[in-house]
């Protein structure tokens, strides 16, 4: 480890200076955010619904290591695994389409519907979008889903990566 040029340094300089900041990067770095983002909500979900991970294995016919998988931020998940996750806790998805702060269209999986219109279904999927709402900008990401220890050290590295001459989300990564 002596022999190692970056022991001691900051990390996030570190990287900053390996990953090139381009719009690739940055959308791998959003996707990630999304990716994390989505597994800590459905950890939660199934918490606060008092379900263990071999409940929503008997329920979805699988291994609970199979739900343990779908619990990990190791693995990638498919949005059909997701919705069968979800649909076995009796929760819903919805998803916003946002373009330029307005919202253009909220998709709604209706997982928890019983008995549902089709032809209402396709009607709306394939009707005109006339409502928009203009979303308020905050300025930081909401981290409602970690502890706020955790928060504090997300925005102590955003000000790091601030300070360094760019920030997540702004700069571009290749």
């Amino acid at each position: 480890m002596n022999n190692n040029p970056h022991l001691g340094s900051d990390a996030l300089a570190l990287l900053n200076e390996i990953v090139p900041d381009t719009p690739k990067t940055r959308l791998v770095e959003r996707q990630e955010l999304f990716r994390l983002a989505l597994t800590q909500a459905m950890r939660s979900v199934r918490k606060r619904s008092g379900l263990k991970q071999t409940e929503i294995a008997q329920r979805l016919g699988v291994q609970q290591s199979q739900v343990s998988k779908l619990e990990s931020t190791k693995n990638d998940h498919t949005f059909d695994s997701v919705l069968a996750y979800l649909n076995a806790l009796g929760a819903d998805f919805e998803a916003a389409i946002i373009v330029k702060k307005q919202r253009i269209n909220v998709i709604t999986a209706n997982l928890d519907s019983d008995n549902i219109d089709v032809r209402a279904a396709i009607d709306k999927i394939f009707g005109d979008v006339d409502n928009t709402e203009v979303l308020q900008e905050e300025s930081s990401p909401n981290f409602d889903l970690i502890s706020a220890q955790e928060r504090d050290t997300c925005r102590e590295a955003q000000q790091v990566r601030c300070r360094q001459g760019g920030s997540w989300g702004t700069d571009s990564v290749a």
